[in-house]
């Protein structure tokens, strides 16, 4: 029983650190988890009070006051890429757990037992002297 669950530790921790490895050398893509939005700046807020309103509202029907500061893929692929690592440290975490209940279970345990072979009245002795 316990070479089995050492095997099988060993495999749980090959199989992820494969994973992050093919993750890093662009072989795999990480889990999508977020799918955040990119960060924009309306600057519509921004311009003056000299601007006709009919203006404003034609610059805003076309889009042109919206400005792109973070794209969603520059902020999304990093918090995937971490999170993919997280969790897969939790498969790396369990491999080890489960491998070393093996070791545990095919590591013999001896237990030593020393009597202790003394003399009553020697204690007694000693005992009175101090």
């Amino acid at each position: 029983m316990g070479y089995i669950l050492v095997a099988v530790g060993i495999l749980i921790m090959l199989v992820a650190s494969y994973n992050v490895y093919s993750l890093f050398v662009l072989k795999s893509k990480p889990v999508k988890l977020f799918n955040l939005p990119g960060i924009s700046l309306d600057m519509s807020n921004l311009i003056g009070s000299e601007a006709p309103p009919s203006e404003v509202a034609k610059l805003k029907s076309e889009g042109k006051l919206t400005t792109e500061l973070v794209g969603a893929e520059i902020l999304n692929a990093p918090l995937n890429l971490v999170a993919h690592v997280f969790l897969v440290s939790f498969f790396l975490n369990l491999g080890f757990k489960v491998a070393s209940l093996g070791v545990q279970f095919v590591r013999p345990i001896k237990v030593n037992l020393k009597e202790e072979k003394y003399d009553k009245g020697s204690q007694l002795d000693s005992a009175t002297h101090t």
